[in-house]
């Protein structure tokens, strides 16, 4: 493989996991920007331990991350590939209709125009770090909704304050769509192509910055909920507070203004809904 060169991607009509099979590869000694896609997950899962239903007519495609950091700035890497994906969907012709949900859903708008809202999910992240004989290392799971879902039987268990699906070809009213192979292709170029960009920055950062700083400003940009008032949810579905959503710090927590001040919240411990 020449220097700059990424593996091939492998394909697969079904596995139990992408992320599985990734983080298998990943422990194996598999490079940075190995990925697997599948139309299939029989076992595919999401953040915080949910059950991620994943029925044939969508992409699911894992990466493994090298990117020669400290370990502990890997919590970055969800944000940063978010980033990978909105410009995958620009590049589709799709940058007033999409944004980052935080910390990483893909949302989207059912029609361009400033007063409509990003309330419908396009795609989820699911990051996760892990050791080896070769050192860290991190696999990235996306899944993509590509043509419409249709589930047989009850449908998906989706938690109360989950967004409805969206699929691309919906956005992209079935004209241009690329195919899985296609997508699959551009989507983890773009998003290894975020990940080394900020792996860089941050080989250059002082020392106590931490791994947002190289992004936030960017970050910011995609994040249609940012201004916006929010209600703060537990894992368990509760509100735990609400106020304005008004940034991030450079660890990746939202900053949420609320009536008793100024709140930090890690996204592995609540999610934000706008109200």
């Amino acid at each position: 493989m020449m220097a700059g060169e990424l593996p091939q991607i492998v394909f697969e009509e079904s596995v139990t996991s992408t992320n599985d099979v990734a983080i298998e590869r990943g422990r194996e000694g598999a490079p940075h920007g190995w990925c697997v896609c599948a139309r299939e997950q029989t076992e595919g899962r999401g953040r915080r331990g949910h059950v991620w239903t994943s029925p044939a007519g969508s992409i699911y495609l894992s990466c493994v991350l090298r990117p020669g950091v400290r370990m502990q700035e890997f919590t970055a890497l969800p944000a940063v590939c978010a980033m990978g994906v909105i410009d995958t969907l620009r590049e589709l012709g799709l940058a007033e209709r999409v944004g980052i949900k935080w910390p990483n859903d893909i949302v989207a708008r059912v029609a361009a125009g400033e007063d409509e809202p990003f309330d419908r999910k396009l795609a989820g992240i699911l990051v996760e770090a892990k050791a080896s004989t070769d050192g860290p290392f991190a696999v990235v799971g996306l899944g993509v909704n590509l043509h419409p879902l249709t589930v047989e039987g009850e449908g998906p268990q989706v938690s109360p304050q989950a967004l409805e699906p969206i699929s691309l070809d919906e956005l992209m009213g079935g004209d241009g769509c690329p195919d899985a192979q296609e997508l699959a292709g551009m989507l983890r170029d773009a998003m290894i192509a975020r990940v080394d960009a900020w792996a860089a920055k941050m080989a250059t950062m002082q020392a106590g910055m931490g791994p947002m700083a190289p992004i936030l400003s960017e970050y910011f940009d995609m994040v249609p909920m940012l201004g916006k008032q929010v209600a703060v949810i537990a894992p368990t579905g509760h509100v735990m507070d609400t106020g304005t959503f008004s940034g991030l710090d450079i660890w990746g927590r939202a900053v949420v203004i609320t009536p008793a001040g100024e709140q930090n919240y890690p996204s592995e411990a609540v999610s934000l809904r706008q109200i």
